[in-house]
């Protein structure tokens, strides 16, 4: 028997809320505008009944397919037969950067010595549920892109140095969480969101109605 949605954490529930949202817009029941401020009420949403009467009137439901698709589409992966276990960036003197779409180790071990080191997880791709980034930071900079939905913890010692940035926290269940530990001496460490969670969901929400080759309105 499924659960009652008023049981759920609301975490939970505003999850599967704004899946709703975006499947029931990629098929043309919703219009862009009525999407728009319907994921807006979900997004801020504070009670079980706000978020459960934005879907009452819906009559599409997430299936597996959806499920697949979003899991690929935000690159969230909780397993991986490949070995992903560390990797080492060192920037003596100089500058490193991993962005793009690339595959996040579970331990990153990070050394700046009068260097610079760019992690962008913009379109990463996690094979771990939790990533540990040993930051070592002497006279060196270390900025952090990483995407508003994913979780954040900071447990970096600074000296004379600093982790500046609003660390996001994750509004799903279920998200990666990157972990920071080590320190900071004479530099700095950023953390910043390239790409908000709202405008994630916008896109991904096209990337399905183009899926099923429905035209989007205006």
């Amino acid at each position: 028997m499924p659960v009652d949605p008023l049981d759920k954490p609301i975490a939970k529930l505003r999850e599967e809320t704004i899946d709703q949202l975006i499947l029931n817009y990629s098929h043309g029941e919703l219009s862009l505008e009525a999407f728009e401020r319907r994921l807006d009420q979900a997004l801020d949403a504070e009670t079980h009944d706000a978020l459960v009467s934005l879907t009452a009137d819906l009559d599409l439901v997430v299936d597996s397919i959806f499920r697949e698709h979003k899991r690929r589409e935000f690159g969230i992966m909780a397993d991986s037969h490949e070995d992903m276990s560390e990797e080492r960036i060192v920037s003596i003197f100089g500058n490193s950067k991993r962005g793009n779409v690339w595959d996040v180790p579970k331990e990153i071990q990070m050394l700046n010595m009068f260097g610079n080191t760019t992690l962008d997880f913009s379109m990463a791709r996690f094979h771990s549920m939790t990533t540990h980034i040993n930051v070592s930071c002497v006279f060196g900079n270390a900025m952090i892109y990483i995407p508003e939905e994913i979780n954040v913890v900071s447990n970096v010692s600074c000296i004379l140095g600093g982790v500046k940035g609003n660390a996001p926290s994750g509004r799903g269940v279920d998200v990666p969480t990157i972990v920071l530990d080590g320190f900071v001496l004479f530099g700095n460490v950023r953390i910043k969101s390239k790409k908000t969670f709202r405008e994630r969901l916008l896109k991904f929400a096209e990337t399905v109605r183009a899926m099923f080759a429905v035209p989007a309105r205006q």
